[in-house]
């Protein structure tokens, strides 16, 4: 092999994986693999530095990266109390029909806790009732939802696991759709974070969760009424876009809380905390403020070319499958090194899609991060003609 090395002015990485990539690849340099069963994100190797949480549970992520920032207690299960309703969310979302027109049932209607005061026989939108749930958090309206799409709530629990045990949440375990105390409902700040990671990948979910208020009414008798989030940072804090709060005796008072500036979305979990909206506000501002993203690579954009012996064409270009960035300190830019690695040449035909050769991300020599790169054309094999 020969290599061909590209040091990226403006492109750093200074993250100390305690984590594998999802994508199979050659083992990573020791120094910055630390095997581990949370194969999901990415740690930033200053992790344990950042702002004073008064929360149990805490943890600050890059959303599109999934690097961790910040990280207190992350993988300690504690209750969740109605951030469970993110969950609900999504598998409602991915599941039903938000056109549907659901009918409360008697079960669902004195459901206890925070409610949205629903009445037996009350017939709403699936969507309308979705979107008023995650607003006001309403036990009712969880339940109303888990029957209409599971046809019970144990029925829908059981979608609701599964669906965690497809996004790899570890720690997390629901007992029901809403949040309330019960034996077996459980998550981390780690999974929570993930979860939210999945659920901002559906634009409904992102509408949801970001929308400060609405106005709501029951099919039936057309009466609206206004509703506002509890999420109190979709007013206070610039960029907020979500996600849920949640609060009981035994969970105490938690938060997942979400902001984009400038394209950059960072997400703050607290899990029983004294001051749930400042602690996640001191997160996110402590993200905007301290770390930034940079592009190592753009998906099918060519990073480099290798020769072809005997082809129609001379070279064929390189690319990523996939974009690459990495989220690094604003002071740490510099200090990265990008390797192109590639055979001297490549004998024709060569197929679109073939994989060439390899991206290595590198820190002061050591390697972090390594892609396949791709060739981007067919370059066919001369004719005895042309040769």
């Amino acid at each position: 092999m020969k290599v061909l090395a590209l040091i990226i002015v403006g492109a750093a990485l200074l993250l100390c994986l305690r984590s594998a990539d999802l994508v199979d690849k050659p083992a990573l340099s020791p120094p910055y693999l630390n095997p581990s069963v949370y194969p999901d994100l990415v740690y930033h190797h200053a992790f344990c530095e950042g702002p004073a949480v008064t929360a149990r549970a805490a943890i600050l992520i890059e959303a599109s990266t999934g690097t961790i920032l910040y990280a207190k207690n992350e993988h300690e299960r504690r209750e969740q109390a109605s951030i469970t309703k993110a969950m609900t969310a999504i598998v409602a979302i991915e599941r039903a029909d938000l056109a549907d027109t659901v009918r409360v049932s008697a079960d669902a209607a004195r459901v206890p806790g925070s409610t949205l005061n629903l009445s037996p026989g009350q017939e709403y939108k699936l969507e309308e009732l979705l979107r008023a749930t995650m607003l006001r958090s309403g036990n009712d309206g969880a339940t109303a939802v888990a029957e209409h799409i599971g046809g019970s709530v144990e029925r829908f629990v059981d979608l609701m696991n599964t669906r965690a045990a497809t996004m790899g949440l570890k720690n997390t375990h629901f007992a029901n759709p809403h949040g309330l105390s019960a034996p077996g409902h459980y998550s981390t700040a780690y999974d929570i974070a993930l979860m939210c990671i999945w659920g901002f990948r559906l634009p409904k979910f992102a509408d949801i969760v970001g929308c400060p208020e609405l106005w709501t009414s029951s099919v039936e008798t057309g009466r609206t009424k206004l509703v506002y989030s509890t999420n109190k940072l979709l007013w206070s804090l610039s960029g907020a876009d979500g996600v849920k709060t949640g609060t009981t005796s035994k969970a105490g008072h938690c938060l997942a809380a979400s902001a984009t500036r400038d394209g950059l979305q960072f997400i703050a979990v607290v899990l029983r905390s004294g001051a749930r909206f400042r602690d996640a506000a001191n997160l996110l501002e402590y993200g905007f403020s301290t770390f930034t993203r940079v592009k190592a690579a753009e998906a099918g954009v060519a990073v480099g070319e290798v020769l072809v012996r005997g082809g129609a064409d001379r070279t064929v270009g390189l690319v990523t499958a996939k974009d690459i960035d990495v989220v690094v300190r604003v002071d740490e830019v510099p200090r990265v090194s990008v390797i192109i690695s590639v055979p001297e040449s490549l004998e024709a035909p060569v197929c679109a899609g073939d994989g060439v050769g390899w991206m290595d991300v590198l820190y002061e020599g050591n390697l972090i991060s390594r892609q396949q790169l791709y060739a981007v054309d067919d370059v066919r094999k001369k004719s005895i003609w042309e040769r």
